[in-house]
């Protein structure tokens, strides 16, 4: 009897003990899956990483790579499997990393150089990153659009001489369809055309006729440094300042060019005081993080479904200020993470799963640069790659893919139509991480809710993202996932899942199985039975 109350013990706490099992016939169907998705939890990342301590995530940065570690210690804590340099999950590659030293410092100023009036920082003015430094006085010239056009018959540039000058200059083009073709409306072109007409200065103005909102909030990308022009970017309200005595307004002054087609360039006769230090550096050390589930099929060490989206933003200001990047992109990885949270706990993909949080997007890409020229999976057997980017905020969902990736469309239309959420489906756009992998012919699409009119400035706060709009992004691209990898979703033999409720990587999960509770009360009833058995046994002393 006590032998086989041993044995019964012993088979009953290993069963209660045993993980939960995942059995094929519990598979859930794909749709029913998508509700373990948490809104909920997705809107906490962001909350975390829009925080004071990632100050604004700027690649290249400590408090980047502190965001890093922040989303390698996540995909740890689900055990995604590491994708990244050593058998860890973050692989290092370089960035160009261009800051503001202190505040610069603007003003009119007399032939004598003594102060007129002063401009302010972020209220008429800010710095173009990628601006050279510079700490000097000159005069300023009008010169339209900023655009050289020799085949077009148009130079703003004509018959004036922007030696040593500071140019001010409408961002865009004049609204005609052949101004298109040659992106002369980019503001790096202007740039050059004025460093090469010998400008010491560019200012950049928004346009009167289509004003840009928070157009002084907003942080403009700058993919290129110049070392020897200083660019601004400046309100309207300045320019009018400067265009005062000449009895014209930018606006006056734009609609005739507007409307002629033809340039119409001055000196202002006036002198600007320009105080603006830069530092740089070449090759800052930035951090793509990566995790991944494996396929079952045997070819899934090559074959692959990618999810990405980029961590980095914009960093924190000379002022103090933080571009906090909760929309771009906090809102992507977000969602990713969400993803891969529910993933890792019962799916079971045919074809590999890898999420990746790139940084250096901002800079112009260096993350997603970085992996397709070294992958971990081979690009020519990587299915497809799904970038998110600015999914928690903005008018409506776009999701961009070439139409010559047909196969990938035809799942986005199927699956937006089965969880009948509304996608405008368009065709590429180069303007985020997806990029590389259309550059090296891998299938790829991005969701995008467009427009956001805070993107890029310090606006872009958590309670600007919607749960909503991170909820429907993570189900259409999970769906869209489980299909392109080929996935079971297995159910866990489990009441109830447990796991931690804040926004800080899930450590542990907790499981209750029937058995268990039924095992433990046989092992009390055995003990107890076994015990009274040997009591009542027990020879009496005498």
């Amino acid at each position: 009897m006590r032998r086989f109350a041993i044995w019964m013990i012993v088979f009953v706490v290993s069963a209660s003990l045993a993980p939960p099992v995942l059995g094929a016939a519990e598979n859930l169907d794909y749709v029913s899956f998508l509700d373990c998705l948490d809104a909920d939890r997705a809107w906490s990342i962001v909350e975390d990483l829009a925080r004071d301590r990632f100050e604004g995530r700027r690649s290249g940065t400590l408090t980047a790579d502190l965001a890093s570690e922040y989303i390698a210690g996540y995909f740890n804590s689900i055990s995604l499997r590491p994708a990244g340099e050593d058998a860890t999950y973050r692989t290092k590659f370089t960035v160009p990393l261009w800051q503001l030293a202190k505040m610069p410092r603007i003003g009119l100023v007399d032939k004598s150089g003594n102060p007129l009036e002063a401009f302010e920082y972020r209220n008429d003015f800010y710095v173009q990153p990628g601006s050279g430094a510079g700490n000097y006085s000159a005069d300023i010239l009008f010169a339209g659009y900023g655009i050289t056009a020799n085949s077009l018959g148009y130079d703003d540039y004509v018959n004036i001489s922007a030696r040593e000058k500071i140019v001010l200059a409408i961002i865009g083009t004049p609204p005609s369809d052949r101004f298109e073709e040659g992106n002369y409306g980019a503001w790096y072109l202007k740039a050059e055309n004025a460093l090469s007409h010998g400008a010491v200065g560019l200012i950049l103005v928004d346009s009167p006729a289509e004003p840009t909102p928070h157009y002084i909030e907003r942080w403009s990308g700058g993919w290129t440094i110049y070392r020897k022009l200083v660019i601004l970017r400046a309100s309207i309200e300045m320019a009018d300042k400067l265009l005062e005595d000449t009895g014209l307004t930018l606006s006056s002054v734009q609609r005739t060019i507007d409307q002629d087609l033809k340039p119409q360039s001055f000196p202002l006769n006036k002198r600007l005081h320009i105080s603006v230090d830069v530092s740089f550096t070449d090759s800052a050390n930035a951090y793509n993080v990566l995790g991944f589930i494996q396929g079952s099929d045997p070819a899934a060490s090559r074959k692959a479904v990618i999810i990405g989206a980029h961590y980095d933003h914009w960093g924190k200001d000379v002022d103090g200020g933080i571009f906090r990047g909760a929309n771009d992109d906090a809102s992507g990885v977000a969602v990713m993470m969400e993803i891969a949270r529910v993933f890792s706990a019962v799916v079971k993909p045919r074809w590999s799963v890898l999420f990746a949080a790139w940084s250096g997007e901002e800079e112009g890409l260096f993350g997603s640069h970085a992996y397709v020229d070294d992958p971990f999976f081979p690009l020519e057997d990587t299915i497809a790659y799904l970038n998110l980017d600015m999914v928690g905020s903005g008018q409506q969902l776009l999701c961009q893919v070439s139409e010559s990736h047909r196969e990938l469309r035809a799942v986005v239309t199927e699956s937006a139509e089965q969880l009948r959420i509304s996608v405008n489906l368009q065709g590429f756009s180069g303007s985020s991480d997806q990029v590389p992998f259309e550059e090296r012919k891998v299938q790829n699409l991005m969701f995008i809710y467009w427009p956001d009119e805070v993107y890029h400035t310090p606006s872009d706060t958590a309670d600007h993202v919607s749960r909503r709009n991170l909820l429907e992004t993570a189900r259409l691209t999970a769906l869209i996932t489980l299909k392109l990898a080929e996935a079971t979703v297995m159910k866990l033999t489990t009441s109830t899942a447990y796991t931690t409720t804040s926004a800080q990587p899930v450590t542990q999960v907790f499981t209750i199985d029937v058995l268990t509770i039924v095992g433990l009360g046989f092992i009390i009833t055995v003990a107890v039975g076994t015990f009274y058995l040997r009591r009542k046994h027990r020879p009496q002393l005498p």
